[in-house]
């Protein structure tokens, strides 16, 4: 019999294997065209807890998180996100930030809205972030700014009055009476419950002066 045919040749290239490359692995990055909220959010945590968090690494986080906000203006967590990497360093910058989520539906004209978890989630820590600087800085217009206002008033339409005491003790040990009354009137305000004599009597068991304060028009938001 006739010697059996050799095998034919693989081709050069089948043999090859990748070569190993002794650089150091560039960071994730996520293409240009890809529009994940949850993506760029997640990347933007994995990078601040495991990698610590230079001038670079912030900077990259801030442009993560700031396109996840673009795409999705009411997402909590790219908004909080953005507060949290200026908390310790520039709290301002973390307020100015963090103020930029979307004011609840039906918010203005004297009225608070109908807020979610959401809005709840961000006011608090917009008022705890004021709050805390407020009283390190000694700063007394600080604790009776807009936005701390505002953000109690949202915060607490969703946990109740009960559920901002400790706000209340400090701002109430601070002297700031009518803030707190106007902030109670909101988060009540959709309450039939609660009226006038009611609202009086509570007044004057804290020790406020029980006039009760037209609601605070808040200045347009800005983006």
């Amino acid at each position: 019999p006739a010697p059996a045919s050799p095998a034919p040749a693989s081709p050069a290239y089948a043999s090859l294997s990748p070569a190993k490359s002794s650089a150091p692995s560039a960071p994730p990055s996520i293409p240009n065209n890809a529009k994940s909220v949850k993506t760029r959010v997640e990347l933007a945590r994995v990078m601040r807890e495991l990698g610590g968090l230079d001038e670079a690494r912030t900077a990259e986080c801030v442009k993560l998180l700031s396109e996840a906000r673009d795409i999705e203006p009411r997402n909590v967590d790219a908004c909080v996100g953005l507060g949290n990497l200026f908390k310790d360093t520039d709290p301002s910058k973390a307020i100015a930030e963090m103020s930029k989520f979307p004011d609840p539906e039906g918010f203005g004209n004297g009225k608070h809205g109908k807020p979610n978890f959401d809005d709840s989630f961000c006011h608090v820590e917009i008022a705890r972030t004021i709050i805390k600087h407020g009283v390190d800085t000694k700063d007394k217009a600080l604790l009776e700014c807009e936005q701390l206002e505002k953000s109690l008033c949202i915060a607490g339409k969703v946990m109740g009055w009960d559920g901002i005491d400790k706000w209340v003790e400090i701002l109430d040990n601070r002297g700031k009476w009518d803030m707190l009354k106007r902030i109670y009137m909101a988060i009540h305000e959709d309450n039939p419950e609660v009226d006038e004599d009611l609202v009086k009597g509570y007044f004057t068991a804290k020790g406020w002066d029980p006039v009760i304060i037209a609601p605070r028009v808040y200045c347009p938001q800005h983006q």
